[in-house]
């Protein structure tokens, strides 16, 4: 600059020549206005869809217009919810003013639109920068994309099971085991279900429960089959009776929302007790299990919790006869080496109980089974266990 200047100064020669280099040199491409068409666009809560874009590009100068992909946004400088890595890009004229149009059919993710919803926008949009051969515009351009919620009037819920990761109904455990429940929901349509897991922990499960929040749950649905949610971990940090639920708050389910049970004993070595009987109360052998039906038994000292277990028994000729109603001839039943189907857990405070819906869903009809109660000490020993049982399922 400094040579240039002083060359500026010694000569008027050395200043037309200047004059006359410029002259000959191209002016600079420069991008005027970029109009995307249409200006908005409606894309469904619950599914991908696609939409036309027609991008109309006015230079000036050229050589080119070009932009190398596209993003979702809810806004100008807001995150990016996806990209769409397509290459636009047509030669301009060299000189003078001229429009590029480029045309585009985006698919706009279900995954995407998802996300915006979930930052509580009921817009976002397709953002796209062009470049000249000055270098980008420096404002990019968009088209609206407007959330739309008609694919969910067809959304409910028909179903929603509890079960622990390993597949069983209750847990007995160890303080400071590590522990999470599983709800498997099944629905119809797709939509936005939000639900809140929550636990009622051994300082109120001896009498009224009263629920804590865990976690919040907001998880779109989709497709119309099931879906299997995962809970945070539950805790297991103090001994004694434990129940967790997922309660489902929107849209609101037209069922009993199952609830959970677990026991954390205090793993801590101590008096070995002996083992008491545990006398029966109802059903009475052979009795036909309703819903309603109440399993009861007298209280033993030293039960923390009682667990209520039921055995599938195998099927036999005697199924199909009549009960005579003599038991002098009936042999005692003799639990199966198979573990139990299903049961309930219940606080030592509690002697009589109806199996949940949870439970129930893993009994057949038409079949017979076998149950017995035991009594769980706070060490997780066993501290009382009652005779075996037959009841049917009609």
């Amino acid at each position: 600059m400094t040579c240039m200047k002083s060359f500026l100064k010694t000569t008027l020669t050395g200043l037309l020549w200047l004059l006359g280099t410029l002259a000959v040199l191209p002016a600079c491409a420069t991008i005027i206005s970029i109009t995307p068409t249409p200006g908005s666009a409606g894309v469904p809560l619950g599914g991908s869809t696609s939409v036309a874009i027609a991008w109309n590009v006015l230079t000036v100068n050229g050589p080119f217009v070009s932009s190398p992909s596209g993003t979702f946004r809810a806004n100008a400088t807001g995150p990016i919810l996806g990209t769409v890595t397509r290459l636009l890009t047509k030669p301009a004229a060299p000189t003078g003013t001229s429009s590029v149009m480029f045309t585009e059919v985006i698919l706009v993710p279900m995954d995407v639109i998802y996300r915006a919803h979930k930052l509580g926008v009921t817009s976002f949009g397709y953002f796209r920068d062009f470049q000249d051969g000055n270098g980008f515009s420096g404002t990019p351009q968009s088209i609206a994309l407007n959330i739309t919620t008609s694919s969910t009037a067809g959304f409910s819920l028909s179903r929603l099971a509890l079960l622990f990761d390993n597949g069983a109904p209750v847990r007995l455990l160890g303080l400071k085991e590590p522990l999470h429940a599983l709800a498997e929901i099944n629905f119809t349509g797709s939509g936005l279900v939000q639900a809140v897991w929550e636990v009622a922990g051994p300082s109120s499960t001896a009498g009224q429960p009263v629920y804590r929040p865990l976690a919040s749950v907001r998880q779109y649905l989709v497709g119309g089959d099931k879906q299997v949610l995962r809970s945070p971990d539950l805790p297991t940090h103090s001994s004694g009776f434990y129940l967790v639920r997922l309660r489902i708050t929107d849209p609101a389910p037209g069922f009993e929302q199952p609830v959970l049970r677990y026991f954390v004993s205090s793993g801590k070595p101590g008096e070995v007790l002996p083992i008491m009987p545990i006398a029966l109360v109802t059903p009475a052998r052979l009795a036909l299990l309703a819903p309603d039906t109440l399993f009861a038994w007298e209280p033993i000292r030293a039960a923390r919790a009682y667990q209520l277990e039921i055995y599938a028994r195998a099927p036999t000729i005697g199924d199909t006869l009549p009960d005579l109603g003599d038991e002098s001839t009936i042999a005692t039943p003799t639990l199966p080496d198979t573990p139990a189907v299903t049961g309930m857990l219940v606080p030592g405070g509690q002697t009589r109980t109806a199996l949940s819906s949870v439970s129930r869903s893993h009994l057949q009809a038409g079949r017979h089974y076998l149950w017995r109660v035991l009594a769980i000490g706070g060490d997780g020993n066993i501290v009382g266990a009652s005779p075996v049982r037959e009841i049917r399922l009609p």
